[in-house]
């Protein structure tokens, strides 16, 4: 008998990587709705979890930190994601990739499998952290786990979840189109109240192809993430070269005793001027490119959400239908409204993103701009010193080598502008179709309202 109930504790619950359930919540994580995946895994009826806190579901191989930092962020109304280990009714475990997202008063969890490479180094950390928890005050454990996510390679819990949430789906999307898994047509029949369950269907499957196409972006989004990152710090740092030019420029000409002293002074101060006037612009366009970097972050984070929020709408809209032993439009009624609540709320944030980039790349080409300006400047400088310094023949002061120099800073500085703002021009054109796509979707979640209102007219 012990034998049996060991390996009932032991067993991972069945749940396939194409299924998706979620729980609702109140504000002190007693469930109050969720769908039958949800349920059916769990191990539990629908009678017996209900009603009870969250916790009846937690595992004791999760660390107590863990969920001290969700109750930290969803207590500040903001979203977290984390992996966890769940128990069920017997005993048995199952992973989760959890996605918790306040919602007025309640919150709403979306999970699904996880099966991305960062998910073996998770289960190493949680093992470390509950070592440590049995000697370690909750301070303590916090510290712990932000220096575990540091070694990781992430700044702080934010930037891990982000990434976690976006490994997972794109590990998730990989694994579902290498086994061939697609979703099955389904035959909704010819009645009226078969009719609204399939245009809502439809509609917010539409809405989910559009989503993707965003989806789809998020490694450009990516990339010009850490183009502006990366140029910006380039730009500084050429920034400070020329800086150091001058001062051996102006140090260079205090030692000549005659007329060309004189000259090279005046060049030098130039170029000092001139530098100082390069290193205001290059500082406003790294701030530019820190804010735009930002703004990129939240898109990947909503795009990733909202991704997930959309087909979790979809998944239950076909779940509710597959289950024909009951009548469930009451619970579809309540859990679609909510789903599609959480789904419009981020939306809404979305649209205002690309606005914001838009801005931030227009500010970063007329920066781009004065600074190309101030470097032809620097380029007709750098010319007439090299014709002074041949004139003068002061190979003893290194006139001629210091304007080579300067030469070859302009060069790698003008290149440096040039490619980043091809890149601003070209990912402005691209942003200016996100922001139209985005007033499409708009359009395409209004009608899913209307058509989730009409559920109350299925209603006995």
């Amino acid at each position: 008998m012990q034998n049996i109930v060991n390996n009932l504790t032991r067993q991972e619950a069945k749940f396939d990587v194409e299924e998706l359930f979620f729980s609702i919540t109140n504000d002190d994580s007693t469930i109050i709705s969720g769908n039958n995946t949800f349920v059916r895994i769990s191990g539990y009826s629908k009678e017996e979890i209900m009603g009870h806190y969250h916790n009846i579901v937690r595992h004791p191989d999760m660390p107590r930190v863990i969920f001290k930092s969700f109750w930290d962020f969803i207590k500040a109304g903001k979203p977290i994601v984390a992996y966890v280990k769940n128990r069920t009714k017997t005993g048995g475990y199952y992973w989760v990739i959890a996605a918790v997202f306040p919602l007025k008063e309640s919150f709403v969890s979306i999970r699904f499998k996880p099966t991305s490479t960062m998910f073996a180094s998770i289960k190493e950390m949680y093992h470390k952290l509950l070592v440590a928890e049995e000697k370690l005050e909750m301070p303590q454990s916090q510290e712990l786990l932000l220096n575990l996510i540091n070694e990781l390679g992430y700044r702080d819990y934010t930037h891990f979840m982000n990434e976690a949430l976006l490994l997972e789906l794109l590990e998730r999307k990989k694994v579902l189109l290498g086994s061939n898994t697609t979703a099955k047509e389904r035959d909704f029949e010819t009645d009226k109240s078969k009719q609204i369950i399939k245009s809502i269907y439809n509609k917010s499957k539409e809405a989910l192809d559009q989503y993707t196409h965003w989806f789809e972006k998020i490694d450009e989004f990516t990339k010009i993430k850490s183009m502006y990152e990366e140029k910006s710090l380039v730009l500084n740092s050429l920034a400070r070269e020329i800086v150091l030019l001058s001062l051996n420029a102006s140090i260079a000409s205090y030692k000549l005793k005659d007329d060309g002293g004189e000259t090279f002074s005046v060049l030098a101060s130039d170029i000092r001027t001139n530098s100082k006037e390069n290193d205001i612009l290059i500082n406003n366009i790294y701030t530019l490119s820190l804010s735009l970097s930002q703004f990129l972050d939240e898109t990947i984070f909503l795009v990733s959400s909202i991704s997930l929020q959309t087909e979790m709408v979809t998944y239950f809209v076909q779940e509710q239908f597959d289950n024909k032993t009951q009548d469930n439009t009451a619970e579809l009624n309540k859990n679609i409204k909510t789903l599609f609540e959480l789904v419009s709320q981020y939306h809404e944030r979305l649209t205002k993103l690309p606005l914001s980039v838009e801005q931030s790349i227009k500010k970063i080409l007329t920066s781009l701009e004065e600074l190309e300006q101030q470097i032809m400047y620097l380029g007709y400088v750098q010319v007439y010193g090299i014709i002074e310094s041949a004139r003068y023949r002061d190979d003893a002061q290194g006139f001629g080598k210091i304007f080579l120099q300067l030469k070859d800073l302009i060069t790698q500085t003008s290149q440096e502008i040039s490619y980043m703002s091809d890149m601003s021009k070209n990912f402005y054109n691209e942003n200016s179709k996100l922001i139209k796509n985005s007033k499409e979707i708009t359009q395409i979640l209004s009608v899913l309202k209307k058509e989730i209102e009409n559920i109350k007219n299925m209603e006995c």
